[in-house]
């Protein structure tokens, strides 16, 4: 895969799983995470296995910085190929107790900085005529959720988004799509959650388990290469949920 593929919470869970497998197949891997040291680490273990990958510290939510991260890799490397937009925050609190600030934290950090990136990398997409978007959305922004309201919104209009951007972008040969991980086991996902109240979140996976970092990269893989070049505008989901 002889790509250049920038990679937004690249640093830990399924951003990190992705970079590691899109390097280990030949891309040239940007990480953008807000955490330095762990962006650091994931570039040495790509080193590690002869494959190519830098980082940045950014922000999402702050769009000249945004920007700047996809200035500096387009200038870099003359092109950006793929965009893998992980970065993201799930805080859990009910609508009720919700302040302002809390309300804003996540739509600024989940749904402005997704069209921040997007709209950053477009620019450099559409003179190159190609390029691959790979949004990770959710199925709360299908279905909701009652203690995560300010997450779900976030993630329905990120799915808007996805979906407005494959219209837009699809007469330049740029394809946007959106992947739903499902309950993947990340810290983003554990958060404060209990090893037993992980197992209990479990029996409602029709597969009795949940998603590891690294299957849900293989579905990155799968959208980020050549057999999806025909798909735009679309949300992959790995499984339903029993509700039975």
């Amino acid at each position: 895969m002889d790509k250049v593929v920038l990679i937004t919470g690249g640093a830990s869970g399924i951003g990190r799983a992705a970079a590691l497998l899109l390097a280990s197949k030949g891309a040239k891997v940007v990480i953008a995470d807000t955490n330095r040291a762990a962006g650091e680490a994931v570039c040495a273990e790509i080193a590690a296995i002869g494959g190519t990958a830098s980082s940045f510290v950014l922000d999402i939510a702050d769009s000249s910085a945004v920007d700047s991260v996809v200035a500096d890799t387009a200038g870099r490397f003359g092109r950006i190929d793929v965009l893998v937009h992980c970065a993201g925050i799930c805080p859990r609190c009910n609508v009720l107790e919700m302040t302002d600030e809390e309300w804003k934290r996540v739509i600024s950090i989940n749904l402005d900085g997704t069209f921040y990136i997007t709209r950053s990398v477009a620019r450099v997409m559409i003179p190159q005529k190609s390029g691959t978007m790979i949004l990770l959305t959710s199925d709360r922004g299908l279905y909701g959720a009652a203690d995560y309201p300010h997450y779900a919104a976030s993630k329905g209009g990120m799915i808007a988004l996805m979906k407005s951007l494959a219209i837009a972008l699809g007469p330049h040969g740029v394809t946007v799509n959106g992947l739903n991980p499902g309950m993947t086991d990340t810290p983003l996902a554990r958060g404060a959650i209990t090893d037993e109240g992980w197992r209990a979140k479990e029996t409602y996976d029709v597969l009795g388990t949940h998603s590891r970092p690294a299957q849900i990269a293989e579905m990155v893989l799968f959208l980020a290469d050549t057999a999806a070049s025909f798909m735009t505008g679309q949300i992959v989901a790995t499984r339903m949920r029993n509700f039975a």
